[in-house]
């Protein structure tokens, strides 16, 4: 059982580094393994929860969903217990173990079998798994071509689905707003062309 004395720790990442050996993550760890890729979704969701809406979630967000770095913001300001910073700790790495067994998620058929999807990769816009490289905005106007060029319906859905994210729609919806996205969007009109 881990110390709730930040004094009892030398520095952010030495009581991380206890956090990964304590047993409430060995056990969610466990769980995590032994779980199918269906029961993802409700773990994904469950760890949410744990992190929350508060200055936590907006460190996790504003550093792409890096443990380490959150936990020593969270840590120098010292407003969390140690009891709440390790709940929603455990939500981040459920969160980073969930990304990294997604990486090696499968391209569905419908993209892997099309050449305009092999162009999409080609150009470096989506990786060797198939998640994007590039920004939300960006990947929803791909998804939104993509999907009208193939036939993909519900493109919002199978989009969010693949890529495990969420309101793409809005994402789509703020990139009709940039010109650096319309420039964007012209440049991808002529790949898949």
């Amino acid at each position: 059982m881990m110390s709730n004395n930040r004094r009892d720790y030398d520095s952010a990442q030495g009581w991380l580094s206890a956090l990964r050996e304590d047993e409430l993550w060995l056990c969610q760890a466990e769980r995590l393994q032994a779980a199918t890729a269906s029961e993802f979704k409700v773990h994904r969701d469950d760890a949410l929860r744990r992190i929350g809406q508060g200055d936590s979630y907006e460190y996790w967000e504003l550093y792409q969903h890096r443990v380490e770095p959150v936990v020593v913001e969270v840590w120098s300001l010292a407003e969390l217990s140690l009891t709440k910073l390790k709940i929603q700790v455990v939500g981040m790495l459920t969160i980073e173990w969930l990304e990294q067994k997604e990486k090696t998620a499968v391209v569905p058929k419908v993209l892997s079998e099309s050449e305009l999807w092999q162009r999409v990769k080609d150009a470096g816009f989506v990786d060797e798994n198939g998640q994007p490289t590039v920004s939300r905005t960006e990947a929803a106007i791909i998804a939104d071509m993509l999907a009208d060029r193939i036939g993909i319906k519900n493109k919002w859905k199978f989009f969010e689905n693949f890529w495990r994210r969420k309101n793409m729609r809005n994402d789509y919806n703020k990139a009709l707003d940039l010109q650096k996205s319309l420039e964007y969007q012209e440049k991808l009109k002529k790949l898949l062309a």
